[in-house]
């Protein structure tokens, strides 16, 4: 009985040993070098947007990958911020650096590191943990985590002055976060309007570009998604846009433009645009006109067709008049 039980107690601790190590290796980065990676001068980030839906109390890892494509080794500093929406278009996306935003996530993000550093070539594989607390309320949380380059040190020397090293951030790049944490949570976005751009009605020639604001009152982030369909006068279908899904953050109006690739147009045209909320499949829609007169065109054609007309008149008279003077006696 006691050799049972010590190779019992033993079993466990080695069970419990073999599953606390791998438990570590999965929260832990790795860098690899990618052979034949070619010099673009920039740092390659995948993926740029991360969303997972959690309950109260749970937690999960999700992994982001930084390449270096400088042809240069560099030192990276990582950070987390939130980000919010805006109720100005124009705004977009807000990094809030320090502060917390409205739907903090930067307390809810862990990282195994602070600090790497990437020889050209190089690519790390960067766990984030994902913990949501036991008391945390339904909704969204959002947040970014950034991997800011730093130049090297750069000493500069004259007439054997000491040297001094010259460090600052270039450029960054960061991963969004869209955390949802379950319950019961607010859905309230609509298609607040759709017009063209800078709200011309009349065109020279195509292509068109529209733009769509979106608003979200809800606690938790949308997709907005749909399809711009354009007819002509005579109410024919004569071309499609898709709108692909985009994020609207809670409490934000965002702004997204749609071009219409087509060049050869002429006459009035309307533009209905169909955007589902992102929720219970409902529809929005919104109508707009629009007029593409090519007047260069039209003006370049009637001087054209003038002139030919003239000259056939001119040809016709001249003709008459060679004729008559030829009978004449």
């Amino acid at each position: 009985m006691r050799k049972i039980f010590f190779f019992t107690v033993l079993g466990t601790i080695v069970l419990g040993v073999i599953f606390s190590m791998g438990a570590k290796n999965v929260f832990a980065y790795e860098i690899e070098t990618l052979p034949g990676t070619a010099v673009e001068g920039d740092i390659v980030l995948g993926p740029g947007k991360i969303e997972v839906w959690l309950e109260p109390g749970e937690k999960t890892t999700s992994t982001i990958y930084f390449t270096n494509r400088t042809g240069r080794t560099i030192d990276f500093l990582v950070n987390i911020e939130d980000f919010k929406g805006s109720r100005d278009p124009k705004e977009g996306t807000i990094f809030m650096g320090e502060e917390k935003g409205p739907y903090s996530l930067k307390d809810y993000l862990r990282l195994e590191v602070e600090k790497f550093t990437l020889e050209h070539g190089q690519r790390i594989s960067l766990p984030v943990e994902i913990a949501v607390p036991q008391d945390s309320e339904p909704g969204g949380r959002y947040g970014v985590v950034f991997a800011s380059a730093l130049p090297p040190k750069i000493e500069a020397e004259a007439e054997k002055e000491e040297a001094k090293p010259i460090v600052g951030i270039i450029s960054r790049v960061g991963c969004l976060f869209f955390v949802r944490v379950k319950g019961e949570v607010i859905e309230d976005g609509s298609l607040k309007s759709f017009e063209t751009k800078d709200l011309k009605k009349y065109f020279e020639q195509g292509p068109i570009n529209f733009k769509l604001l979106f608003e979200n009152n809800g606690n938790v982030h949308l997709a907005p998604y749909g399809v711009i369909e354009i007819k002509n006068l005579l109410g024919k279908k004569i071309g499609e846009v898709e709108i692909d899904p985009y994020f609207a953050i809670p409490d934000s109006v965002r702004l997204r433009e749609i071009k219409w690739d087509k060049e050869l147009l002429f006459g009035r045209y309307t533009a209905l645009a169909s955007v589902n909320r992102g929720y219970q499949d409902i529809i929005d829609q919104k109508a707009t006109e629009f007029w593409v007169i090519p007047w260069k065109i039209i003006l370049a054609g009637l001087i054209t067709l003038f002139l030919v007309i003239w000259f056939f008149f001119w040809i016709v008279s001249h003709f008459e008049i060679r004729r008559k003077t030829q009978k004449a006696p």
